[in-house]
């Protein structure tokens, strides 16, 4: 299998598509494929296997960063458009708007990892609220086939702005937590088709037990998120990817693992304290389901015979972590009916 790159940098993502592309003038098909929220040092043959062979077969890149650590949005944004914040506007998960967003729930701070507000703000900020074109909107204006599946929000993103099922029209194949709901983008007929062949609901399940975030008194999940990731990665191997080499024309999927983010954020091994952490089991099993979804799809690429055409670029965002202890902090003296005493409030961001 041709291995193009192990990407562990957002802002790198176009530069390393295009060379790859221009040291090869056969037409060849690209996947980026995006842990969310791995950390680059976890990456060891014994953790994540699958990432390890195509970081140390392919190219690696050993200095990278992400945009913005941890904010799934705002580095999607980059990933899908090859601009930083600065241009895009997208610097967090929730943004300004100056209107209320209703599908976020009456608010001017929506959280973006939601197809529906997706919508609201792209309507509101004269149909693309990131103001660039996507990767995914330009290959598909090209006549390339494409897809995005997996986590909510920043799949969509990768080509937000062509919701519409018009028949005869090409469109991105969406899939992701909303499939399926009324709040969802609509499959095609052709993809609900296949999708039946598979023996694939049209519609996504949950996160089960992995989206159990727990909270100061009781421990979130201890399971990762297998079952949801399990769909996905069925539909990219079982439906799409046979169906993308039946047009024989190159294609572009991008593949959007919630793991090892959704399982490190909810990790309920250690309940106030930083030990063992991020490094726990719940957060290595996360690691370890992204891998296996990534070594599903090489394996799928090998008996589809498309592994010679096929680049992958596996790209992470990076993860944070926020101690809630504080012996300095005015808020910490500060009593809360769902806090510890000696803690910051509960939320994202605590002062």
């Amino acid at each position: 299998m041709r291995i193009a790159a192990m990407l562990l940098s957002a802002s790198m993502f176009i530069l390393t598509a295009g060379a790859a592309s221009a040291e090869n003038a056969t037409p060849h098909n690209l996947i980026l494929f995006v842990p969310d929220g791995l950390r680059a040092l976890m990456v060891k043959p014994d953790t994540a296997p699958a990432m390890a062979e195509v970081r140390d077969k392919g190219v690696n890149f050993k200095n990278p960063h992400s945009l913005f650590p941890t904010f799934t949005t705002a580095n999607a944004s980059a990933m899908a458009t090859g601009h930083h914040l600065g241009d895009t506007g997208d610097f967090s998960n929730t943004i300004y708007t100056g209107f209320s967003s209703l599908p976020a729930g009456d608010t001017v701070v929506p959280f973006l990892e939601n197809d529906a507000v997706l919508g609201d703000v792209d309507e509101h900020f004269k149909g693309d609220y990131l103001n660039e074109e996507t990767i995914l909107k330009l290959a598909r204006t090209q006549g390339l086939s494409t897809a995005a599946i997996g986590k909510v929000g920043p799949i969509l993103i990768f080509d937000h702005t062509d919701r519409a099922n018009k028949e005869g029209a090409v469109h991105s194949i969406v899939v992701d937590d909303a499939t399926g709901a009324k709040n969802g983008v609509p499959l095609s007929d052709e993809m609900k088709e296949a999708m039946a062949k598979a023996g694939l609901s049209p519609t996504a399940p949950s996160r089960g037990d992995n989206g159990n975030v727990g909270d100061a008194k009781t421990p979130g999940t201890t399971a990762a998120n297998t079952a949801q990731q399990a769909y996905f990665t069925d539909v990219a191997t079982k439906v799409v990817l046979p169906m993308f080499k039946a047009r024989n024309k190159p294609f572009v999927l991008v593949l959007w693992s919630r793991d090892p983010d959704g399982s490190q954020h909810n990790q309920g091994d250690s309940l106030n304290t930083i030990t063992p952490g991020i490094n726990g089991p719940t957060s290595l099993a996360g690691i370890r389901n992204a891998d296996d979804n990534l070594a599903q799809l090489r394996k799928a690429l090998d008996e589809l015979g498309l592994s010679s055409t096929t680049d992958i670029i596996i790209a992470d965002h990076g993860f944070s972590t926020i101690s809630k202890e504080s012996k300095t902090s005015p808020s910490a003296k500060v009593d809360y009916a769902d806090t510890p005493k000696g803690f910051l409030p509960m939320g994202f961001l605590a002062h």
